[in-house]
């Protein structure tokens, strides 16, 4: 018998097929691990920032809010301290009365392709109905600002965050404590978890 070595053409074409298969089967698994992961590092970022200002707010004595603004589908986050002893209002930061703490910094900057916004149809955290893709995120009042209090207290609301695809989070703010939390929304159940 001669000696083979080597492999034959088909042996070759059958192995890349198979590769292929495996690849192309994998390829979306990996995309929603990469979304969840993303979408998991901007949730965090964003609750590390408003825990910085409960605690900023409680190192200064004096009111700190999280500004919030929306440019063309990313997240800015500011962080500004009060500055007349009213709090801090949108008339003061924009007049230049607040006293910003932080640049403004983009959310999509520390975690790509996600932002504040809704995804997928899902209940709203704070029990008030459905929400719709497309739905304003920020659920915090009139204003984008999130302030807290030295005396503890903070300006209730919930803010959703996600990346164009993958799971729905939020961040809810207890008015009463100023405690933050991450939720993720289970799209089966129709909940949502710690």
């Amino acid at each position: 018998m001669p000696d083979a070595r080597g492999y034959t053409l088909i042996e070759t074409v059958v192995t890349a097929s198979l590769c292929t298969v495996i690849g192309a089967m994998a390829l979306p698994m990996i995309g929603r691990t990469l979304d969840r992961e993303r979408t998991i590092i901007g949730a965090q970022f964003l609750a590390g920032q408003l825990q910085r200002a409960r605690l900023e707010s409680l190192r200064r004595a004096r009111a700190v809010a999280v500004r919030l603004e929306l440019v063309g589908g990313r997240a800015g986050v500011q962080l500004f301290a009060d500055g007349d002893g009213d709090g801090v209002l949108q008339r003061d930061v924009d007049l230049g009365v607040a006293l910003p703490l932080t640049p403004l910094e983009f959310l999509d900057d520390r975690s790509r392709d996600v932002s504040l916004r809704i995804n997928q149809p899902v209940t709203d955290a704070g029990g008030s109905g459905e929400l719709s893709p497309g739905d304003d995120p920020l659920r915090i009042g009139a204003t984008a600002l999130l302030s807290f209090s030295p005396l503890g207290g903070a300006t209730a609301g919930t803010l959703y965050v996600a990346a164009r695809r993958g799971p729905q989070m939020a961040i809810r703010v207890f008015g009463g404590t100023g405690r933050v939390r991450i939720l993720t929304f289970d799209a089966q159940a129709r909940q949502w978890r710690q």
